[in-house]
């Protein structure tokens, strides 16, 4: 089960170290939640990085309801490992038979 909540976590940097540098490119500094989407039916949940000011989909569920938040001075190649503290009790791992 370790590779793939490797795979889920390595995907989430990826896509939030992009979404950060278009964000950046556009001349504003915001914020990054970490949000969910649960596993299911034996498929394999997701993690995302969603700014603060975009709109949430009613099929994610927040990580972290501390308020804490991927700040915009945290270094892109720190994304995987700030992504991999945060989100290991997230409930998205499929439980196969």
């Amino acid at each position: 089960m370790h590779k793939e909540y490797f795979l889920i976590v390595q995907t989430c940097a990826e896509q939030g170290k992009a979404l950060a540098r278009t964000i950046a490119n556009h001349g504003t500094l915001e914020s990054l939640y970490l949000y969910h989407r649960p596993s299911a039916d034996k498929k394999q949940g997701t993690l995302l990085l969603i700014r603060d000011s975009s709109p949430v989909l009613s099929s994610t569920r927040l990580v972290l309801t501390t308020g804490e938040r991927l700040r915009s001075n945290v270094p892109y190649e720190n994304y995987f490992q700030w992504v991999y503290d945060r989100a290991r009790h997230a409930p998205i791992l499929s439980i196969e038979d």
